[in-house]
């Protein structure tokens, strides 16, 4: 008997999951309620929300220097575009701090929180500006709210801004003060050394001893060479004084000769007599003079070498003081170089401390930001935003519905229709 062969019947097909056009048809209902309300919630609260000033302040952002005092090295601080950035940015953390809003908050008397302050302040930059606005129930607190939160974000951001200037300032106080006993101690000890050795600039003394050594050595040497010169002039009025007086010997002998036939003398001859005797007279006369001339002569030659023996025992005297001058120059220049450090670095630290002043000064008094428009007193209520928010819920609630019944779908799915 031939058994049949039986073929096992397939398994019954799984029924499709229902299509998401599907779901969207049957859950409609749920997200139009969705949608729907969540648009009457909104539009409920936007129209019946009292009527919010707007009032808006302008500031302009400048590029002023680093406060940095940088005492040897300076960092780039980058362009004046994007030192402005810097600025704008810093501007805008500070204006969002709730600390300011709280000062501002305390000094109003306002009865809100500081989210509720920073929710409707705003901030946009354009080139080197910042718009500042702020939202409000009445005009004139959106004014001073503006105004004040504004005033304490700039003082305070100036205060931050100064900082390193402050810091680096007392830095440079307190060095300074330091630097100034260091210099007013190497001033002690070079004026102890002059007075010590009597002298003021000893660079000069030395050049004054050196100045006064060559002049006495001229003086001396001229005074040697005077007395040459007297010597060797008496020697030759001597020589002169013995020539004349050997012819005054001859002279008077002749005349001697001639007087002792005197009284038998002619005229003739009694004239060549006193001619002679004239002669006799006026050789005596030259010899006196040259003999005296010489006396003369020799006392100038004894008083130049007085002079110069003066001289010379003057420039020995002076050659010890340039000696001992010169032994001092080394401690002399060493205590100098310490008050010209001392000094140098007095003045560099005093000019530091005038850099940090003025750069506190600036940041505190200038400042980086400046009002070009200061808020101004709303006179109507801003533009209402109700229809952007209506748009935005209707979106919102829409996505969310399609997630609702695609959760609800997978919860409690729709039996399939036959």
């Amino acid at each position: 008997m031939q058994e049949a062969i039986q073929t096992p019947n397939p398994p019954p097909a799984k029924p499709a999951g229902p299509s998401i056009w599907a779901i969207l048809r049957r859950r409609w209902w749920m997200i139009a309620l969705i949608v729907v309300g969540a648009l009457a919630v909104t539009l409920a609260l936007t129209l019946t929300a009292p009527p919010a000033y707007r009032s808006s302040l302008r500031l302009q952002a400048l590029a002023l220097d680093d406060q940095e005092v940088a005492l040897y090295t300076r960092r780039s601080t980058g362009g004046v575009g994007e030192q402005i950035a810097l600025t704008q940015f810093n501007f805008n953390e500070t204006l969002q701090n709730p600390l300011i809003a709280w000062r501002t908050i305390s000094d109003l008397n306002l009865d809100i929180s500081a989210s509720q302050l920073l929710a409707t302040l705003k901030t946009s930059a354009s080139g080197d500006f910042v718009t500042v606005t702020y939202d409000a129930a009445t005009p004139q607190e959106a004014m001073n709210v503006l105004n004040r939160h504004v005033e304490n974000a700039l003082d305070y951001y100036n205060s931050v801004r100064s900082r390193p200037a402050s810091v680096a300032g007392q830095f440079v106080a307190t060095e300074l003060a330091a630097q100034g006993q260091t210099l007013r101690k190497a001033q002690d000890a070079l004026l102890q050394f002059q007075l010590e050795h009597n002298v003021s600039d000893l660079p000069r003394e030395i050049n004054a001893v050196q100045d006064s050594v060559r002049s006495i050595r001229a003086a001396r040497d001229n005074a040697q060479v005077q007395a040459s010169q007297a010597e060797t002039l008496a020697q030759q009025y001597a020589a002169q004084a013995e020539q004349s007086e050997a012819e005054l010997t001859a002279a008077q002998q002749a005349l001697d000769e001639q007087q002792a036939g005197a009284e038998t003398a002619t005229p003739e001859q009694q004239a060549r007599s006193d001619a002679q005797a004239a002669l006799v007279a006026e050789l005596g006369q030259t010899a006196r003079e040259q003999r005296g001339a010489a006396r003369a002569q020799q006392a100038a030659a004894a008083g130049q070498r007085t002079v110069a023996t003066q001289n010379d025992a003057l420039l020995n005297q002076r050659a010890g003081d340039l000696a001992q001058l010169i032994s001092l120059s080394s401690d002399y220049n060493i205590l100098l170089a310490e008050l010209d450090s001392a000094l140098a670095d007095y003045d560099f630290l005093r000019s530091k401390a005038a850099e940090a002043r003025l750069k506190e000064a600036q940041a505190t008094s200038v400042g980086s930001l400046q009002i070009v428009d200061p808020a101004f007193l709303p006179g109507e209520p801003g533009g209402s935003s109700a229809l952007r928010i209506a748009l935005l819920v209707a979106v919102v609630s829409l996505l969310l519905g399609l997630v609702a019944a695609m959760l609800l779908e997978f919860v409690s799915p729709t039996p399939a229709q036959p």
